[in-house]
């Protein structure tokens, strides 16, 4: 499910959620253990090369990935970084989200994880991304993400 509606700043927001066939504890735990992300996180074929994680607020992230592109099939390496703004174990992340070496302004991602039956309901936002095509690709790229979140936690 996705919706996408718009700010007054006339920046986007992106909402996409999945249930995750596993306890909230464990996928918690996939989306703030560097280990545990280098089995997830990354879109479609591509796969994380490099997950670095300093899980507090105010510390930083930094996650590298590299293959083809699960929208056009091209290969490319990207690395996103983002500091955590709060963080609520097994409940709630909000952090920064940015591009390495890209010169716009940072988004903001809230991730919430909520106990429903079957497993964790992760409802991720991404906000404060400036235009629609970013919107789609975000859109792909984290419904993607958590398509194997979602295999890696029900292992």
């Amino acid at each position: 499910m996705s919706t996408m509606e718009t700010s007054t700043s006339e920046n986007l927001t992106l909402t996409v959620s999945r249930v995750v066939k596993a306890s909230r504890e464990r996928v918690f735990a996939a989306w703030t253990n560097a280990e545990q992300m280098m089995r997830w996180f990354a879109p479609g074929p591509m796969q994380p090369t490099t997950v670095d994680v300093d899980l507090r607020e105010g510390g930083q992230f930094r996650a590298a990935m590299q293959g083809p592109s699960p929208r056009t099939g091209q290969e490319m390496c990207v690395t996103f970084t983002g500091t955590y703004q709060r963080i609520v174990a097994e409940e709630l992340l909000v952090f920064s989200w940015e591009v390495e070496g890209d010169p716009g302004d940072p988004t903001l991602v809230t991730v919430g994880f909520n106990e429903v039956e079957g497993g964790t309901e992760v409802t991720l936002k991404h906000e404060r991304v400036p235009n629609v095509e970013l919107v789609n690709r975000n859109r792909f790229g984290w419904t993607a993400m958590l398509e194997k979140l979602d295999k890696v936690c029900s292992e």
